[in-house]
């Protein structure tokens, strides 16, 4: 619309928008859950997210714009699709920082109590279980904004879905440590192999855990449950099948590595 700048699509090609209003989002039947979610993080204090603004006149929904950078779809470092990160969201302190900002997420999460009729966008509607919390459901480079070389915020919330927050501290630590092996890096355009152990051990200090078998499972279960996303995406049957092939090969170089992967960590 007149006077909008065009952002860089959400999750599934969702148009995003922003005027001096802020940013403006298509809704959908998830869209109450999210906001009732998002308004109790602002209750309780969390930072980390963007606040409701209201309507605009076409019906998407308004958020606050949150300045600062966010790096390309692209920057996992993904084999075929190599787009590296910025030296300062390399350091130890813009990974610790991550971790502090999703145990801050977590925290907050905890005294939150989903609507009765609740409704999640990616999944099937999911009850509360115990030791569980509303997660974001998609946190990654992608979805982070980072200013002066650190993280202060996350977006893109549609994806929210009751979870355990150690799962999704599993699924964090893939993305932004990240982990894979030696082939996966050269094949990224990766300049070195990360200190992987080194950066898990920061990664699980800063979001307060010490115990390596705890952080093992996560890392299993974070990577096996991707798996279900697949239901969620329109993938040829050709692509659904690549992803399986990867994610069992990651599944095997964990198995092969997570002994060394979680020495660091006390």
């Amino acid at each position: 619309m007149s006077g909008e700048l065009r952002l860089p699509e959400g999750l599934g090609g969702m148009p995003v928008w922003r005027s001096d209003r802020g940013v403006h989002r298509p809704t959908g039947a998830w869209t109450p859950t999210v906001h009732a979610f998002l308004r109790h993080l602002e209750a309780a204090g969390y930072d980390g997210s963007p606040r409701i603004v209201g309507t605009d006149e076409t019906g998407r929904e308004i958020l606050t714009f949150i300045e600062g950078e966010v790096l390309a779809a692209g920057s996992a470092w993904q084999p075929g699709d190599p787009t590296p990160w910025p030296e300062w969201a390399r350091t130890e302190e813009c990974l610790a920082a991550t971790a502090g900002l999703m145990r801050g997420l977590h925290d907050a999460a905890a005294t939150f109590e989903p609507p009765d009729d609740a409704v999640w966008r990616r999944y099937p509607a999911p009850s509360l279980g115990a030791d569980q919390c509303v997660c974001h459901g998609d946190i990654g480079p992608h979805n982070t904004v980072y200013r002066d070389g650190i993280p202060v915020a996350f977006i893109d919330w549609d994806t929210i879905r009751p979870n355990d927050p150690i799962v999704e501290f599993g699924a964090a630590a893939w993305k932004y440590i990240p982990l894979g092996n030696d082939d996966h890096f050269a094949a990224s355009d990766f300049p070195s192999r990360p200190a992987l152990a080194r950066r898990l051990a920061v990664f699980a200090n800063a979001y307060d855990i010490d115990d390596r078998d705890t952080v093992a499972w996560a890392l299993h279960q974070a990577k096996q449950r991707s798996v279900e996303a697949l239901r969620y995406f329109p993938v040829t049957p050709a692509q659904g099948a690549d992803e399986l092939h990867r994610i069992a090969a990651e599944l095997e170089w964990l198995d092969n590595s997570i002994v060394e992967l979680c020495a660091e960590i006390e």
